[in-house]
């Protein structure tokens, strides 16, 4: 009775275990591979949007649109200045931190003062407690962004000559 039927198309049970059974071993590879791009990637957005902070302080202590006189030692926070990212990280949390802006005396070369922009700042209402505490502009890398478990307090206002 089923020696006349040659209709056999379609997939057995053996092929499609061996479909699922590779498709969950690339899956196995791809996700943590995946997982540690976008980690890269956050870490990158978070140094860069430290580039940015860096900048607007750099532009607002330079154009005397702070308190301080220029050459002052100087205490920027944050929340005081005004980047498109509106404080938000990457990460997804709210950035908290300030940019320490020094007199770097070593480096004055005919009376032309040089500053140390130094940024430290973590990420506020996040499991991981993301960081870059206290790294100067030259060396803001992804290899800087840290987890971090103790906070950084936020100075509330400009402060100058400290």
């Amino acid at each position: 009775m089923f020696k006349n039927i040659k209709n056999n198309k379609g997939f057995t049970l053996i092929e499609l275990l061996a479909v699922i059974v590779i498709l969950g071993i690339l899956m196995i590879v791809a996700i943590p591979q995946v997982t540690k791009y976008i980690e890269q990637s956050k870490k990158d957005t978070f140094v860069d949007t430290a580039k940015a902070y860096i900048n607007a302080a750099r532009y607002a202590y330079l154009n005397d649109e702070l308190a301080c006189t220029v050459g002052d030692n100087a205490t920027i926070p944050l929340s005081s200045l005004d980047v498109d990212n509106k404080g938000k990280s990457s990460f997804g949390g709210k950035l908290v931190g300030y940019i320490k802006i020094t007199v770097d005396d070593s480096k004055i070369v005919n009376e032309d003062v040089q500053y140390q922009y130094t940024y430290t700042a973590y990420i506020q209402d996040d499991s991981k407690k993301w960081a870059l505490d206290g790294v100067d502009e030259v060396n803001l890398k992804r290899g800087q962004v840290q987890k971090k478990t103790d906070k950084i307090s936020e100075p509330g206002t400009v402060s100058c000559g400290n």
